[in-house]
């Protein structure tokens, strides 16, 4: 049960951050139309890596997504701290991205335990 719950909550975080950083780019903050683009191809791209092993639950890609997701957790724990405009994005991904770390590593572990124990 609780390997369960925590595969569908790192699954849920995971696909929250890419939504999150996405409708950040396009229409929830200050970036110029003509850059959007770029910003999503930047912003967008790392995540979009290991989402294929995510999905499937994969142990590497579920600590690659970890590691990527580390990027996201300083970006918006910067953003949360530097522009109170976009505060409560930068604690939307800040917040996601925890979870998610968290979420997946408890996954991993739990699942790992429960395979060593049969």
């Amino acid at each position: 049960m609780k390997i369960a719950a925590a595969r569908w909550l790192s699954l849920l975080t995971y696909l929250g951050l890419i939504g999150v950083v996405m409708a950040w780019i396009v229409f929830l903050g200050d970036v110029a139309r003509a850059h959007i683009s770029l910003g999503l191809v930047l912003f967008v791209t790392p995540l979009l890596l290991p989402l294929r092993g995510v999905l499937a639950g994969r142990d590497k890609a579920l600590i690659w997504g970890a590691l990527v997701s580390l990027l996201y957790l300083v970006h918006g724990g910067m953003v949360a701290w530097a522009e109170p405009a976009q505060r409560w994005l930068g604690v939307t991904e800040f917040a996601l991205s925890l979870v998610y770390m968290i979420s997946a590593s408890l996954f991993i572990r739990w699942r790992a335990d429960a395979a060593h124990a049969a």
